[in-house]
């Protein structure tokens, strides 16, 4: 049974007669006639009574009139939830990020996007940088704000760089070299503390070459897995660390952060997607950030 026949018949009961069914669908009076005789023989019965003057449905008629007209509304819903979701608007995005990276900009870009998307249903995960990259490889998420791709994910994925955030010095609260730029070389004979070497390992060793350049190697006295873990041990006196300034929003009261001299060590953040998952959802969520890159890049400091 066609779509075709259920427009016609309904035309015929909404309008009255044959003739003016046909005018409003702009086809010929005898198409609409031949199209509801063969929807009758298909189904097996009288639909209509012809008798002089207007048609009328018979009971039967009336009981598939009924379904038609739901069977017509479905089939125009789902063509228009087609339609929008070609364009982006209706569906579903999954994003991946971490709050220490992302807190200066990343709850007013959702926001923004929820108001201009009210239809897309958004999906937030906090994970890692390596759960961020199996996660987009899997289609778990859509986009992830992490770090700038590495081998191998580099040749599957693709990322857009947003800015570069300085690394910056964690100590204790009353530790002689808090509130003022702190020079690398100062801390030589300081304990560090770092985040975990598998965790963010060209982080971990860009460190190591920074001291090395400055003359010593840093006394690694404990690592943490995450970067609150860090702060923690930093606020209980196990040693100084190097961060991230984005940090910062994670940061527990007993610490003080200082910029480091010189400020030469960086980590990008980048917006990361799968192009082999991409579609219109994920065009407009990337073209948004692309609207508010210079703004991301003001909140963070570059």
């Amino acid at each position: 049974m066609e779509l075709r026949h259920l427009r016609y018949f309904c035309a015929v009961a909404d309008h009255g007669t044959f003739s003016e069914a046909g005018r409003q669908l702009h086809v010929s009076q005898s198409a609409i006639s031949e199209q509801i005789a063969d929807l009758e023989r298909e189904i097996g019965g009288a639909l209509l009574k012809r008798a002089a003057g207007r048609p009328r449905l018979t009971p039967q008629g009336q009981l598939f009139l009924s379904e038609a007209r739901k069977t017509l509304l479905a089939a125009d819903r789902a063509v228009e939830m087609t339609q929008r979701s070609l364009l982006g608007q209706v569906g579903t995005l999954a994003i991946g990020f971490f709050l220490w990276g992302t807190g200066g900009f990343f709850a007013r870009i959702i926001r923004e996007y929820r108001k201009l998307h009210p239809d897309i249903k958004l999906s937030l995960y906090e994970m890692h940088t390596a759960e961020q990259m199996e996660a987009l490889i899997s289609g778990k998420i859509d986009i992830a704000f992490t770090r700038p791709l590495e081998s191998p994910f580099d040749r599957t994925l693709r990322a857009e760089l947003l800015y570069r955030d300085p690394i910056v010095v964690v100590l204790p609260r009353n530790h002689p070299l808090a509130g003022s730029p702190v020079p690398i070389a100062s801390l030589i004979a300081e304990r560090f503390v770092l985040c975990d070497r598998k965790m963010t390992p060209i982080l971990f060793d860009s460190i190591v070459s920074l001291c090395s350049s400055a003359g010593f190697s840093p006394q690694i006295v404990n690592t943490s897995s995450t970067w609150s873990g860090v702060l923690t041990l930093v606020e209980s006196g196990e040693g100084v660390a190097l961060v991230p300034s984005g940090v910062r929003h994670l940061r527990t009261p007993g610490v003080v952060i200082c910029p480091l001299i010189p400020q030469t060590l960086h980590v990008g953040l980048s917006v990361a997607w799968n192009p082999h998952n991409e579609g219109p959802v994920q065009q407009d969520f990337l073209r948004l950030v692309r609207e508010n890159k210079d703004r991301i890049q003001r909140t963070n400091g570059n």
